[in-house]
């Protein structure tokens, strides 16, 4: 699968760290774990956690190191966020957007020249910046002192969906993702200064935890061998 075959020992480990976000995943988002003390914390926590562990012991190349640093960063902000202590909103805002720079950063590395990107991923990045003007229109009215903040991190999160859909990877993979990554804090925003319904929370956490499973099965999944040999591709 990459440029360096994994032993049979790594390969297994490394799948059953995918099942056991999966399964984390699925309690966190059930919520089918002790509420008291910092059992919330921990479970959320783990769950991106451990698709980072995935990311270790496959790693090979400087674009799966970028995507664990992104991975870890996004840890901090899911363990900010959950955690009751004051300013948690502004402080895992800063932490998610030090990963969205960071996913910027890897996907700019592997872009496409403007020629060889699709109509379609262009269309799509068009939409994309649309709704992102949208939503910030829609929120502005509710936004008060977090105006800065919210703006910044919109153009920082849609930057970084762009440049998912410029990049050489996969767009049903890492496309997709981003995309679902912008939904899912469209959502949280919606969540945060609007009146919604409770159950928009499970959309955040599952278009959020198919967003990053997705952009790193992705990147690891990519096809960096020369075509005759082989492998998978999702392109």
């Amino acid at each position: 699968m990459y440029n360096k075959k994994l032993s049979p020992l790594r390969e297994s480990i490394s799948q059953f760290f995918i099942l056991a976000s999966f399964v984390v995943a699925l309690v966190y988002g059930g919520q089918w774990y002790p509420q008291e003390d910092w059992w919330p914390v921990i479970t959320k926590g783990a769950t991106v956690s451990l698709i980072s562990l995935f990311v270790i012991v496959r790693m090979q190349t400087v674009n799966h190191f970028l995507l664990f640093l992104a991975l870890i960063a996004s840890v901090a902000g899911d363990v900010l966020l959950a955690m009751p202590i004051e300013n948690s909103f502004i402080k895992g805002l800063s932490a998610f957007l030090s990963a969205h720079l960071i996913f910027i950063g890897l996907y700019l590395k592997n872009k496409q020249a403007w020629s060889d990107i699709s109509r379609l991923r262009k269309q799509i990045m068009l939409v994309l910046w649309i709704i992102a003007v949208a939503s910030t229109a829609l929120l502005y009215p509710y936004l008060g002192d977090m105006l800065i903040p919210v703006l910044a991190y919109t153009f920082v999160l849609t930057s970084m969906a762009s440049a998912a859909l410029m990049s050489r990877f996969s767009a049903i993979l890492v496309g997709t993702g981003a995309i679902l990554f912008l939904i899912s804090d469209a959502v949280l925003g919606a969540r945060q200064f609007l009146s919604v319904p409770e159950y928009f929370g499970h959309i955040v956490w599952g278009t959020y935890y198919f967003a990053q499973l997705f952009m790193t099965l992705g990147i690891m999944l990519t096809d960096e061998r020369r075509t005759h040999y082989g492998g998978y591709r999702f392109d």
